[in-house]
């Protein structure tokens, strides 16, 4: 995705690092959208949606200037992998699509904002403690919290997740690595690392026993944990079952998790068989442990299958009345 935007558009990546909002707006193959903030929409990660005919990226004018630039950068995502033909193969080869989609976006962003050779040397050499995020945000980029959140969950050695919290421990954002993360809107507030980092306004806390809860009151495995606030209002924490930065020895503990009762589901996307532990905010249908949901079932059934290169692809990639997709045509 990187060398797509530097080939398209020599220099170009500095400059959507410097300003992306005015960058793209200078683009002739797309339009941005502005458009204003909606109440209780401030606790939103990614503000924004790509509209494909004609190519649109909608960026809500945030309070947050950091985290309009972190939306505009994840939609570009979203347009260049639905216009470039190899990268949108990539996408629908991948046993999970929408997933993969997404987590590039939020990877792409990241790295254009957080660019890794100016950063790796600032943070610990086993990954990042929750200071390390911090101070990314503090005074090493003009990047959005959940920006930073991104490329620290990148940078982990094991299987984690780095999460961003309100003041009251619930859950605005979290990007993970072989780990499945507490549902965005979860409480988080009775484990134990979150309770005692909200007992410590400004000091937050390290606990190397401590769990995600999930929403059917479940657990994952005992995992180790580090809090730090960013101010007064969020809090991060980074959970990892092994290779803790802060901690010389941090080894797994597979069994400990505590199951919440909940009924098993079929995934009518991967077959997966799976336990409910949570549900989609939009469609409220079980999320499988590949994240897939009733969503994920709403969107194949826009997607259209070329007779030409047998690739399922959605349905702007045809042209009205056509059969064959445009690439193909």
């Amino acid at each position: 995705m990187m060398n797509v935007v530097e080939r398209m558009h020599p220099g170009a990546l500095e400059r959507l690092r410097s300003d992306s909002v005015a960058e793209l707006d200078r683009w002739d193959e797309l339009t941005v959208m502005l458009v204003e903030e909606t109440p209780g929409a401030d606790g939103c990660s990614v503000a924004g949606s790509y509209q494909p005919n004609p190519p649109t990226l909608v960026v809500t004018e945030s309070k947050s200037y950091r985290r309009s630039k972190f939306t505009a950068l994840h939609e570009l995502g979203h347009h260049l992998q639905q216009t470039e033909l190899d990268l949108g193969n990539t996408v629908f080869l991948h046993s999970d699509p929408g997933r993969f989609e997404e987590e590039a976006c939020d990877a792409f962003a990241a790295q254009v904002l957080l660019p890794d050779v100016d950063l790796l040397h600032k943070i610990n050499p086993r990954g990042p403690i929750a200071q390390d995020v911090v101070d990314l945000f503090t005074s090493s980029s003009s990047a959005s919290r959940e920006a930073c959140c991104v490329w620290a969950a990148r940078q982990l050695h094991g299987s984690g997740a780095v999460v961003l919290l309100d003041r009251s421990g619930t859950v605005l954002f979290a990007a993970s690595k072989s780990f499945i993360p507490p549902a965005k809107g979860s409480d988080q507030s009775r484990t134990d690392l979150i309770a005692a980092a909200l007992r410590n306004p400004g000091a937050g806390a390290t606990r190397d026993n401590t769990h995600v809860l999930y929403r059917n009151g479940g657990t994952s495995d005992s995992v180790f944990g580090q809090a730090r606030w960013f101010d007064d209002e969020y809090l991060v924490a980074i959970l990892v079952t092994d290779n803790a930065a802060w901690t010389p020895l941090a080894l797994p503990r597979p069994g400990t998790a505590r199951s919440g009762g909940g009924r098993w589901w079929t995934c009518e996307t991967c077959d997966d068989l799976f336990t409910i532990t949570e549900r989609c905010q939009l469609c409220k249908e079980p999320q499988c442990r590949n994240g897939h949901c009733g969503c994920d079932v709403a969107r194949t059934t826009k997607n259209r299958v070329c007779p030409t290169c047998f690739l399922q692809l959605h349905h702007s990639r045809f042209d009205e009345g056509s059969a064959v997709c445009r690439d193909c045509a």
